[in-house]
């Protein structure tokens, strides 16, 4: 029996079958920035023509809807690009209050020089008015992140995938090898399972082949592991057991290699059981 089998108890778990079923899994949901981003652009970008936010109101209202429709379109752009460079690099926080602040932080700043040039028409030097374009920036980026992260969540819950998806069998996998497996792309399916390292409410899942962020407790996914031999090192890591692992002491911690990148840390929970598996 695998360690995972030892430390976890079967649970309901939900299933993705390939590319398809992989991104429309991912559709709408929190972790995705798509869907509830094109329609928080979308209502923003009303809203904020309609009432005529930061003095445009003295423009007619056709050409008012159609400027902040623009500026939102554009910031929707950068919203999904910043958000998911944020997601996938390690920084997605377990807080949605530090999600919602770096998001905001980031977007506004981002944004700034598109206001700029955006105001720059004409004869008219907008220099002097930068702190204020910065700060209506971050004022309009923090109410719109927060709108975002509301519909992301109301979508999680009314999403069909969540509650629909197909179970993974021997044929999509193949005998003998992880579930846990069918949930990355297919150039990832045949490689060898390494370590898994949750990331908030994601998991990125390492194989000889790269790696994959997808959308997943750890829990679960250890569930998923068998047959492949391993065990949970710290409350974010989970380790795939093989021969000769390099490990080094780092201020009275036990470490071990994943790869040139990457080292595992053994926390003092689980160290006493590391240490009776004798890897």
């Amino acid at each position: 029996m695998s360690q995972s089998q030892m430390n976890d108890q079967p649970s309901e778990l939900h299933e993705v079958q390939g590319d398809v079923v992989h991104d429309a899994r991912m559709t709408g949901r929190p972790g995705d920035p798509v869907a509830s981003w094109a329609i928080t652009m979308g209502l923003g970008g009303l809203l904020l023509g309609y009432v005529g936010a930061t003095d445009s109101y003295e423009l007619p209202l056709a050409l008012r809807l159609g400027l902040w429709l623009g500026l939102c379109a554009v910031g929707g752009i950068i919203a999904i690009t910043i958000e998911r460079a944020a997601a996938s690099s390690g920084m997605r926080s377990r807080s949605i209050v530090a999600w919602w602040a770096l998001l905001t932080t980031c977007l506004a700043i981002a944004m700034v020089p598109v206001i700029f040039l955006v105001n720059s028409t004409g004869s008219y030097s907008p220099i002097a008015d930068l702190p204020l374009f910065t700060l209506n920036s971050f004022a309009i980026s923090a109410a719109l992140v927060a709108f975002r992260l509301l519909i992301g969540t109301v979508l999680s819950h009314s999403s069909p995938s969540a509650t629909a998806e197909p179970a993974v069998t021997d044929e999509v996998v193949g005998a003998g090898r992880p579930r846990l497996l069918a949930r990355l792309k297919p150039r990832l399916q045949s490689a060898e399972l390494l370590a898994l390292k949750s990331d908030g409410h994601y998991l990125r899942v390492f194989t000889d082949e790269g790696s994959e962020l997808v959308l997943m407790r750890l829990k679960d996914a250890i569930a998923e592991t068998d047959p492949v031999e391993g065990m949970q090192v710290h409350r974010s890591w989970w380790l795939a057991r093989r021969d000769g692992i390099e490990r080094r002491n780092s201020d009275g911690r036990i470490e071990l290699k994943l790869d040139e990148e990457n080292w595992v840390p053994v926390s003092r929970t689980y160290r006493a059981t590391w240490l009776k598996q004798n890897w």
